[in-house]
This record gives structure tokens, sequence and C-alpha cells, in this order.
């Protein structure tokens, strides 16, 4: 599911990667059952893979901050990420990969990581234990914030379609939802926005946040026959992981 490319945000999405395993009953068909439908809501509380020894202690690195105008090395984004505990007990870490993928309403188009390219990214999948369910989060910090700005647009741009197309097989996109107040309240950095992606085989969801320097995604991508309500709130995992990203 390579999808946004957080790390453009490039991707805010391209569900395929992720998903390509959803929903499948081992002979290459999607399982028709009755579906239950990721769905976004606001809690009422408050190129290469990343395996576990990539990825540095937040113990072992100095917190990244959005607004500082220097540096923030690799080290700093992997420490950033979230790990799979501290999604659910019934998570573990899967094979996370880097690749650039075009925006869904614009197969044939440029990814957003190659309009404008980050200073620095990082990125893990987290996998739920039963194989039909699978979370992708992607940190991508750039030079300056008016990049940043522009990347968030152009990926924000790319989800601007109500049918879009991930390698070739159709998907329906929801309308963007403001989900600022959940993910950025607590600090009053930035802004988040979701949408509901659904398709034959997968339904999901996607959080994207801008702050300063930080273009932040989250995803989550199931089989459609999966129980979601067993689920985290995915809009409570892109708090969580904004909030680490703020302060590991």
């Amino acid at each position: 599911m390579r999808s946004i490319r957080v790390a453009s945000v490039a991707t805010l999405l391209t569900l395929s990667t992720l998903l390509a395993g959803c929903g499948d009953d081992g002979d290459g068909d999607a399982d028709e059952e009755t579906t239950e439908t990721v769905t976004v809501e606001a809690s009422t509380e408050t190129t290469e893979s990343t395996s576990p020894t990539d990825t540095a202690s937040p113990t072992d690195v100095t917190p990244m901050d959005p607004t500082d105008t220097g540096d923030i090395t690799q080290e700093q984004v992997e420490a950033a990420l979230l790990t799979p505990e501290e999604v659910g007990p019934d998570f573990l870490l899967g094979a996370y990969t880097d690749e650039s993928s075009p925006p869904l309403c614009d197969p044939e188009g440029t990814p957003v990581d190659e309009q404008v390219p980050p200073q620095v990214q990082g990125g893990t999948q987290i996998d739920h234990n039963s194989g039909d369910v699978a979370m992708q989060e992607e940190i991508a910090i750039y030079a300056t914030e008016e990049e940043a700005a522009e990347a968030f647009g152009l990926a924000t741009a790319g989800l601007a379609c109500t049918e879009g197309s991930s390698d070739g097989a159709p998907v329906t996109i929801g309308a963007a939802q403001d989900v600022t107040a959940q993910v950025n309240g607590a600090s009053g950095i930035g802004s988040s926005t979701a949408w509901e992606i659904t398709a034959d085989g997968f339904n999901g969801v996607v959080v994207a946040t801008l702050a300063g320097r930080i273009v932040l995604a989250t995803q989550f991508a199931s089989a459609p026959q999966f129980d979601t309500s067993t689920l985290p709130n995915p809009v409570d995992v892109a708090t969580d992981a904004f909030a680490k990203a703020l302060a590991n």
C-alpha cells in the first residue's frame, strides 16, 4: 500500500502495496462476505524495509522539533514512528517499503515526492496478527515550511476526486474530513485531514497532517469482511502518531 507516501505524502495514497494481500482467499478472489466499512470518527475519549533493529530507541535520540529550522536526522524520524505495541496488542511489525506512487486521482501523474523532494523521510508498516489489516505511517521532513505546504497541497489535490485508480484498480474516495481538533488539538500545532478509501478488496482510512516542515500520514486498510469494531480508531492512531512525532 504505498499510499501516502507521506514522505511526500506523495502518495497520499496508493493503497496498492499494503492492500495487495487484503481480502485474498487463497485463490486470488476477494472474499464476498458482508462488509463492514472502516469509518473516520472522532474519539469520544481523550527504498528499504524497516525492521526492529533499524529503528532507534526514543531514549537514544534527541526529539525532533517541527518548528526548528535546523536539520532533522534520519534517526530522529525513525525514533518518532509508532511501534506495534503503541498501535494495539494484536499488531506486529510488517515489511515497509519506501517507494513512489502517483496520486489516486491522477494515476499517470508524477509522484509528489518527485515534484517536491523531502529533506528526510521514514516510515513503518504495522500488521494485524489476523493478516487482514495493515497500518502504515510515514513522516516526511522538508527543507522549509513552504515546501511542506506545497507537497501537502499536491497530495491532497491528488485525493480530491470521488473515483480514482490504484495500480489500475478502481477506488472510491470519500470527501475530505477536517480532524484537526482531534489530531492537533493537544498541541495546537498544524492541521489534519482524513479520507475514507474503498475498493473491491479493501476498506481504508488515511489521515494526513501538516505541521511546520513535517508531513505525517497514517493509513489503515482492512479486508472487507474484517470486523473493524475491534480495531483502534484510525483518528486516535493518527493522534498518537503526531504526539509521538512531536515529543518522542
